[in-house]
């Protein structure tokens, strides 16, 4: 029988040390390991691995994005936030401060501007040494946000242990800080010339390239004819059919009228529309300049709004089944005869202000991206952008203005009309009834499931495709589209084959996560849908669906 060697007992002890230090203790030396995720990697390094007594010790927060993502500089810009550290649980060390690189901007769609880094950056991070024993603890809590076209926050905790004694750097870690230390702006310059000297990328959403600075991604004629043709549709969207009924009753009162008179009471309805298109404009412009969200139709986030219009729409039909006599305050019932029963200048002029008032819940298709993009713009801009769709929304009546022959196609006046205004009235009633809905919404006291942009990613990493919905209940487009395309048996069973999940982002109140998650694709108003699958990059749809559209989105590959 052979005899079995054994291990020499102190080799064996050595050996045992050894794995049980490699598995028990904290990372000891100048790095932590990598902490990796799909959209980069992260670590924290020192510039020594040893530390003397006294003095400083450098260490580098060091990031390695993926191709196209990006982490922020202390002032992020129109989004995102940059990193936090928290030292809790640091030993020999105090007053951590950490330094910033000059940044790059990145420009988005929509002129959406962030200030950071992509690819490799070092955030340097000066500490004063106090040792208190044989070595150096320290631990630190990064939370940071990583962004693309989507965006994703993170968070990791290091740890590192430095012995204390005669100093020994680690060559490759001080370099790699003091090449990013050399890159801080000194201290007298100001973060808006940091900002103007920084180079730009300008970021695509449909596929992720450098590039040098391009033009707007929309230019001012496109931006024009979108928001012409978006206000010229507005005419024809779900939530505007009780401004077509106050419309159309003006219309057919004006047919047995003079040309002179016809012409005169059109252009005041038109001028009402484009002054109150004007109105939104400079709300916005100011609101801007607040720095303010500002948005397409954000006013029906106020209920306070909501509930003086839905008044002031129930007054336009007790006005049209002629019950002002029933002890309304003076100043209400004045406006609401001066509205409808007299034939004013200023009641044609008003019936264009609110026809617009009542227009704004709706994005309609082109006005949505229209108005999205012009809100980023500059004041000028944004002014003839609101002023253009007022034009698009007052064609009609401009038409009836400037083409003679159109008058031939109005119904001539007659007892049939009493019916239309019963008609019209309970049409205005019912969207009376619809902004109360609204404002009990907006302000029950039971929270909204809250809307987390980074369950898309994980859904989506998952094997799960994924359909953005952002909804309102003041936007009756978003309930149409719901009801009629997404809600219908055609798009359902393609959204089940596919195991769809419908992620909804409601924007009843006001909620910033979501203005932003709208500013990344260029929007500010809604509907608005985006559908995600693995591997590709998010589609986005128009505002008002069709079934086909849908289906198409969903049957490609």
């Amino acid at each position: 029988m052979h005899e079995v060697k054994r291990m020499p007992l102190p080799i064996k002890n050595i050996f045992l040390v050894l794995l049980l230090g490699f598995v028990a203790a904290p990372v000891r030396g100048a790095a932590t390991e990598w902490k990796i995720n799909p959209n980069g990697q992260v670590r924290l390094i020192t510039a020594e691995d040893q530390v003397p007594a006294h003095g400083t010790l450098m260490m580098g927060v060091h990031f390695k994005t993926a191709p196209g993502w990006y982490v922020y500089w202390k002032v992020p810009g129109d989004a995102g936030y940059p990193p936090a550290l928290k030292w809790e649980g640091s030993q020999g060390i105090k007053s951590p401060h950490l330094f910033w690189p000059a940044p790059t901007k990145f420009v988005m769609p929509g002129n959406i501007t962030e200030y950071g880094y992509e690819g490799e950056v070092v955030y340097p991070v000066q500490a004063e040494l106090e040792p208190q024993g044989k070595s150096v603890h320290v631990s630190a809590v990064l939370s940071y946000l990583t962004c693309n076209t989507a965006c994703v926050p993170y968070k990791y905790d290091f740890s590192l242990d430095l012995p204390v004694g005669a100093e020994k750097p680690d060559v490759e870690s001080r370099e790699l800080i003091e090449r990013f230390a050399a890159q801080v702006p000194p201290t007298e310059k100001s973060d808006e010339s940091i900002q103007r000297a920084a180079p730009t990328v300008v970021k695509n959403l449909m596929s992720i390239a450098e590039t040098p600075a391009a033009p707007n991604p929309l230019s001012l004629s496109a931006l024009l004819l979108l928001a012409f043709f978006g206000g010229l549709l507005l005419n024809v969207m779900p939530c505007v059919l009780p401004v077509l009924s106050i419309k159309l009753l003006g219309l057919v009162k004006q047919a047995g009228h003079a040309h002179d008179l016809i012409v005169r009471n059109s252009l005041l309805s038109a001028a009402g529309i484009i002054t109150s298109f004007l109105a939104l404009g400079m709300v916005a412009v100011f609101a801007k300049a607040g720095g303010r969200a500002v948005g397409w139709g954000i006013q029906f986030q106020n209920p306070i709004f909501v509930l003086i219009l839905a008044a002031i729409v129930f007054l336009f039909a007790l006005n049209l089944w002629g019950v002002f006599e029933i002890g309304m305050p003076r100043i209400f019932g004045h406006f609401a005869v001066t509205y409808g029963q007299r034939e004013t200048p200023l009641a044609h002029y008003m019936s264009g202000l609110f026809a617009t008032l009542l227009a704004t819940p709706c994005s309609a298709p082109f006005l949505g991206t229209a108005m999205g993009f012009a809100l980023t713009q500059s004041s000028a801009t944004i002014l003839m952008a609101f002023a253009t769709a007022g034009v698009g929304m007052a064609l009609p009546y401009l038409i009836l203005a400037f083409v003679p022959a159109s008058l031939n196609w109005l119904p001539k006046p007659g007892f049939w009309m009493v019916k239309l205004k019963i008609i019209f009235g309970i049409l205005l009633a019912g969207t009376s009834m619809w902004l109360i809905w609204v404002f009990l919404q907006e302000v029950r006291p039971t929270p909204q499931e809250p809307f987390d942009e980074t369950r898309i990613q994980t859904l989506v990493a998952e094997g799960r495709p994924v359909l953005v919905d952002v909804t309102a209940d003041w936007c009756v487009t978003c309930k149409y589209n719901e009801r009629f395309i997404l809600g219908s048996s055609e798009v359902r069973r393609a959204l089940d084959r596919k195991n769809v999940i419908i992620l909804k982002a409601d924007w009843t109140s006001r909620n910033e996560p979501i203005r932003q998650y709208l500013a990344k694709f260029g929007r500010s108003g809604i509907p608005f849908y985006a559908y995600y699958q693995l591997g590709q990059d998010p589609k986005t749809l128009s505002e008002f669906l069709t079934k086909k559209q849908v289906l198409d989105v969903l049957s490609a590959p």
